[in-house]
């Protein structure tokens, strides 16, 4: 009798391995299921399908591999599983001491509040690009004229869209404007001066801004320091912005 249950206890059992495609290590706490009957793989990658119908579709599922459905009779002694890339939002980490939390703080609300004006500036710039392309075509002076006339209709939108809001900012806010300014547009703030107006104007207004600690030749480098911080606040602004606009379209 006792080797009778034996023999139907060997019978009734069809064990398999469950193994990592590349490695062939075995994967330990795959899921094994159909519907709401299932089971896992223990240490050695060993789970027992007896609980299955012969012709159930079983599913196999594990963290970072591919799911796979396979007809039970179909199922290898030695199951291979491929792996899977997840993608997933970027993850951003600040020094857990308090004085670096309160400064990451401070400098994501004030990149929050300029990064409009810079953003729309750029915008403003390119809408009146093949303006500005045109005007090489003439002479110095009469050139000189008309890009001022460009720059000042771009002024007057920007003051009549932020006047109020940019006249109440911060020195440290207008540092980081100016910084934005360079990433948006590829250039920097007294070279856009110097450009649409002269080198004269540009020198008077970066003689202006060193005054109250600003410099409008500042370049942007988001590869280290204070501007790798603002490109990762920037970054988070416009993922977040993307999956709203995502989930409005959806």
């Amino acid at each position: 009798m006792i080797v009778f249950f034996i023999l139907v206890g060997l019978i009734n059992t069809q064990t398999i391995t469950i193994c990592d495609s590349q490695s062939g290590l075995p994967l330990a706490d795959v899921n094994v299921f159909k519907n709401n009957v299932g089971t896992t793989t223990d240490s050695n990658g060993v789970c027992d399908l007896h609980i299955f119908q012969a012709d159930d579709q079983v599913t196999f599922s594990s963290i970072g591999y591919i799911t796979v459905k396979q007809t039970k009779n179909e199922v290898p002694k030695v199951f291979f599983m491929k792996n899977e890339l997840i993608s997933m939002s970027p993850i951003y980490i600040v020094g857990n001491r308090k004085r670096l939390r309160k400064n990451y703080s401070r400098l994501e609300k004030d990149v929050k509040r300029v990064y409009p004006y810079a953003k729309r500036a750029s915008e403003l710039l390119a809408e009146y690009k093949p303006v500005i392309d045109s005007l090489y075509s003439h002479s110095g002076f009469t050139r000189y004229q008309k890009k001022r006339e460009v720059f000042s209709k771009i002024e007057e939108e920007l003051i009549s869209r932020y006047g109020y809001q940019i006249r109440r900012l911060t020195r440290n806010q207008g540092r980081i404007l100016i910084k934005l300014i360079d990433r948006e547009t590829n250039n920097t703030s007294y070279n856009i001066i110097k450009d649409f107006r002269n080198v004269f104007s540009a020198g008077f207004w970066q003689l202006t801004a060193r005054m109250f600690g600003h410099n409008l030749k500042s370049g942007y480098r988001p590869q280290k320091g204070e501007d790798r911080l603002i490109e990762i606040i920037v970054s988070k602004i416009e993922t977040r912005k993307s999956l709203i606009q995502d989930k409005a379209r959806n």
